[in-house]
């Protein structure tokens, strides 16, 4: 078997893979199978950064190490015309020499030996330095390989039939320029150049000069055409898929959508990206976006007000998606903070609730609440509430795993299966059916029974939420936050107008929600003028009862109102009514589901004078459906693309640890940002796979580990369809200094063979000049570690990452900044502190870390061993993690004397709470650690800290504070 692997290695844009099967015929002699795969996959674009004065090629071959080492020949055809601008319609070869390193294998589960090889070339751009206005070029290329130079060429497309690869070149313009508009507007547009706040981004608000008319009837959708994005060679689209969903769409060239998108990104081929948002959230008009036959963007846009308005849309325009994005939605922000119905909202927020981001790395956040305000015997006075706990704890939903027919035994019997396996589950999700309602479960469809009172049905709770709830407290102590579901109108028949006392205290409106929605016809929901006591009542009843969140879903139904009267004065009512009374009574732990609505993601979600919420990110789970589960991951990453701007965190939604796709639903889980929770049918559930997600903190609760930033998409024009990986990037903790996380999940049906640079990692940047920054980077299925990795022009195979995943496969790649050289006597030490090892996201565990150089008479050493105390120096490594497990810092030694891995009877101390770790909760591992290559001639090794167990072993006490601290010395 022989395996080719193409990779352009440059540093930026957006590709992925496209595995298939070729053959290399060999006269005489029996056939050798291929697979290949390239980075970036022929048939998709990489983009060169006009700082690049060259861009580079590196394709790496496996053969079988059970027949002869061949020796290969690869070359790279491209067209030279197009690429230099010589207009002769002539393609080159660019022949390849082998290379010294081939790009560090992390993962590969095929267990077949095989030989590697990499090959490595390059052209220069084809630009001066001068800053002009030069147009970008598209140069397409493909591949040409043979076993020998006495065999024939062969050649990539013609073997499976791909397109070619195309790499874009951007040219050096001058910083602030970007040609013209972003987009080729109709006659009737005007538009307005803005400032942006996002640098490198050029903005521009569109405003027709036609009105959206209001006829005094049910407004509907009106149509104007904006124009077309010319030079558009890939686009993107974030569409709304129904009403309370959004999900990513792509195509390549021509512009065609078949539903109405919020958000809009075009790469040209001069490698600009043009990003196109709806306005909406600032007054009563809903704005999306189309296509017409002719590649031309539509607007949509149904005005609710009552008054003439205008069409309004933002662009801007950058060579980074991520900075043009930023700009609408920075824009966006503004104007929805400016406008009449925010201001209208934020005055009705409880004027004894604030909130603060004390540290917007660690996204920790405080409020005050008061506990009940209606009563003035009441003690009032304000009690702090921290989040994190909330953010970060393991959760449980009742949902898949017992479905509707919900009873307490039920719900007490699934907990304990977690506490049995020592999993001590902090937050609880009950969910639909515990409430009140008319009709029968099971028996009567949902859409038509409705909510009739605050209390719970006895057939789920018989002696009342509130017994129930302190009786699942009392037998888990360690449950913090207990939430209940319902919807936003109280359940999907809305509130029943004959039955229980809802419909008595309060004031009930006929309303009508569009055809053909599940919900369609007539229902009954609480009159916008007492739905702010509706929801104080309900939520401080809920409060009194032990309930400490709530998940609330059907949000959507304020997008089906029918009547124009009704949605004017229901939407903006029921979200500041919800808003106010999560805040008020629970301290903002709350769930928004069923949301992705315009109306409510930017009214709602886009201002920050609120704690984050938590939002579900994509359409639900569907265990049962094979199809769904590579989907559902794919969406999220894309749909983050947005959200990521929005003063919430992404809910990716719950999952089962006990199934065909459970690790990859795990993966995406840890990397996506946001929270985590499991909804696994009592007695199945994956014990292994949730120590990976989650650790123990010091309380003995255990909780997730979470990236500081949003997990999403780094391949923004990659296509479900093109069988590319699907990498998802996040970040932990402070610049320079924090880590990259990246998850690999191959959402093809086949096996597929990859390779990206480093710098695909977010965090890692090209390094110039004479102090260069190192990365090394861990598999969390291999548990493989590269060498340091110092990412340099010319990008060379040394600096890329190689992995084969199978089928529903997937990774969890930590990027890890190597810290020094430390000068301890005649020793040198590099250091890397990886985090809690195991755990799929274990470097997110990381709170703090330093270094320091001790000497002889350092009194924290006087337990120390006589053969430490009398080393010349010594290093001190202190580190904070938030929760125990088994710490990991990669070492490099060398010097006269230290060219060995350290030795932990002779060189190591560990310190816990100034106790000594035990010899055994200590080791030093070799296995799976790239070795240095050149420089100091440096010996790597992994110093493993059972903290976990040597917290038990020493019978520590976490005390007052929530860190476990670990000090290391290295003599």
């Amino acid at each position: 078997m022989a395996s080719v692997t193409l990779s352009p290695g440059v540093q930026t844009s957006d590709g992925g893979q496209r595995p298939s099967q070729i053959k290399f015929w060999r006269p005489g002699q029996m056939a050798l199978f291929a697979k290949i795969a390239a980075y970036p996959p022929l048939g998709s674009v990489t983009v060169v950064p006009p700082s690049r004065k060259q861009f580079e090629f590196t394709v790496v071959i496996e053969s079988s190490a059970s027949l002869p080492e061949q020796p290969w020949e690869v070359a790279i055809w491209y067209d030279h015309s197009t690429c230099y601008a010589t207009n002769t319609g002539e393609w080159r070869a660019l022949s390849l020499q082998k290379a010294e390193t081939p790009p560090t294998l992390l993962y590969d589960n095929r267990g077949t030996k095989l030989y590697r090889h990499a090959f490595e070339g390059s052209l220069p751009t084809p630009f001066p330095e001068e800053p002009r206005t030069y147009k970008g070029r598209m140069v397409p290329f493909t591949v040409r390989y043979r076993i020998n130079a006495n065999e024939e060429w062969t050649w990539v497309h013609e073997n499976f039939g791909t397109s070619d690869g195309q790499v874009i070149l951007q040219p050096p313009l001058d910083k602030d320029y970007l040609g013209a508009g972003p987009v080729e507007l109709k006659d009737w547009w005007h538009t307005r150049k803005l400032r942006s706040e996002a640098p490198g981004a050029s903005l521009y608000s569109f405003e027709s000069s036609a009105t959206i008319p209001y006829n005094g009837t049910d407004a509907k959708d009106e149509f104007i055409v904006l124009g077309k994005v010319f030079m558009t060679h890939k686009w993107f689209a974030l569409v709304r898929i129904w009403s309370p969903w959004l999900a990513p769409r792509h195509g390549s060239q021509h512009f065609r959508l078949n539903e109405p998108a919020i958000l809009l990104s075009f790469l040209r081929t001069d490698g600009q990206h043009i990003v196109v948002l709806a306005v909406n959230g600032i007054d009563d008009v809903l704005t999306t976006l189309r296509s017409d036959g002719e590649g031309n963007i539509m607007v949509a846009a149904r005005n609710d007000t009552g008054k003439d308005r205008k069409f309004r849309v933002l662009a801007a325009r950058s060579y980074n998606f991520e900075i043009a994005n930023a700009a609408v939605m920075y824009e966006m922000r503004k104007l929805v903070r400016e406008s009449a119905a925010y201001q209208t909202t934020a005055q009705s927020l409880p004027t004894h609730i604030r909130h603060e981001s004390l540290d917007s790395e660690a996204d920790t956040i405080l409020i005050t609440n008061i506990h009940d305000n209606r009563n003035p015997a009441d003690d009032n006075s304000p009690t702090p509430q921290w989040l994190a706990s909330w953010y970060d704890s393991l959760s449980y939903c009742t949902w898949n795993s017992l479905g509707q027919d919900l009873n307490l035994e039920k719900i007490i019997a699934a907990l304990q299966h977690f506490q049995d396996n020592k999993i001590n589950i902090a937050n609880m999700i009950i969910d639909d059916n515990w409430q009140s309602l008319t009709g029968t479960q099971g028996v009567d469809n949902q859409f038509h029974r409705a909510m009739t009172a605050f209390e719970a049905t006895p057939h789920c709770f018989p002696n009342g939420l509130k017994s129930g709830i302190t009786e699942i407290r009392t037998k888990f102590p360690h449950l913090r936050d207990i939430a209940v579901w319902h919807a936003l109108m109280g359940y999907w028949g809305c509130i029943s107008h004959d039955t229980g006392h809802l419909h008595t205290d309060y004031k009930l409106r006929a309303i009508r929600l569009a055809d053909g929605s599940p919900a369609a016809g007539t229902k009954h929901a609480i009159d916008p003028k007492d739905i702010h006591r509706f929801y104080s009542d309900f939520y401080a009843f809920l409060s009194e009862s032990g309930i400490t969140a709530v998940k609330t879903d059907a949000q959507f139904f304020l997008d089906l109102l029918a009547s124009t009267a009704d949605r004017r004065d229901m939407t903006n009512s029921f979200l500041s009514a919800w808003t106010q009374a999560h805040l008020t009574h629970l301290s903002g732990k709350a769930i928004s589901c069923m949301s992705q609505i315009p109306q409510i993601l930017y009214h709602s979600f886009l201002p920050t004078n609120t704690p984050r919420i938590m939002l579900r990110n994509s359409d639900d789970f569907f265990p049962d459906v094979p199809t769904s589960h590579p989907w559902h991951v794919f969406a999220n990453a894309h749909n983050s693309l947005f959200v990521q701007h929005l003063n919430v965190l992404p809910d990716w939604d719950m999952f089962q640890t006990s199934h065909v796709y459970s690790g990859f639903h795990a993966a995406a889980r840890c990397v996506s940002g946001g929270p985590i929770y499991i909804t696994d049918y009592p007695g199945q559930s994956d014990v292994k796979l949730i120590h990976e997600m989650t650790a123990r903190n010091p309380r003995g609760d255990t909780v997730i580990l979470r990236p500081s930033s949003v997990g999403k998409t780094i391949g923004v024009y990659d296509s479900y369809e093109s069988g590319a990986v699907l990498k998802v990037g996040a970040y932990d903790g402070r610049a320079e200094v924090g880590t990259g996380i990246l998850g690999v999940f191959n959402v093809a049906e086949q096996e597929v063979n990859f390779v990206i640079p480093i710098t695909k990692i977010p965090g890692v940047t090209m390094q110039e000049g004479e102090k260069k920054r190192s990365w090394l980077v861990r598999s969390h299925l291999s548990s493989r570690i590269t060498r340091p990795i110092t990412p340099t022009l010319p990008l060379q195979g040394r600096s890329l990452l190689q992995a084969n995943l199978p089928v529903r496969g997937y990774d969890v790649w930590t990027c890890i900044p190597v810290h020094g050289p430390y000068s301890i006597g005649e020793r040198k030490l590099s250091i890397a502190v990886m985090g809690l090892i195991g755990k799929m996201t274990g470097a997110c565990a990381l709170v703090n870390s330093r270094f320091s150089s001790t000497g002889p008479a350092d009194s924290s050493l006087a337990i120390a061993s006589e053969k430490q105390k009398s080393v010349s120096g010594r290093l001190r490594i202190d580190v904070e993690t938030k929760a125990l497990g088994v710490l990991g810092i990669w070492v490099s030694s060398s010097g006269a004397d230290g060219s060995d891995v350290i030795d932990v009877d002779n060189d190591l101390l560990v310190l816990m709470k100034g106790h000594v770790v035990p010899r055994e909760r200590v080791k030093v591992t070799t296995e799976g650690i790239d070795a240095l290559l050149t420089g100091d001639g440096g010996q790597p090794g992994l110093i493993e800290i059972d903290a976990e167990g040597a917290w038990d072993d020493l019978n520590l006490d976490a005390g007052w504070n929530n860190e476990v601290g670990v000090e290391v010395y290295i003599a």
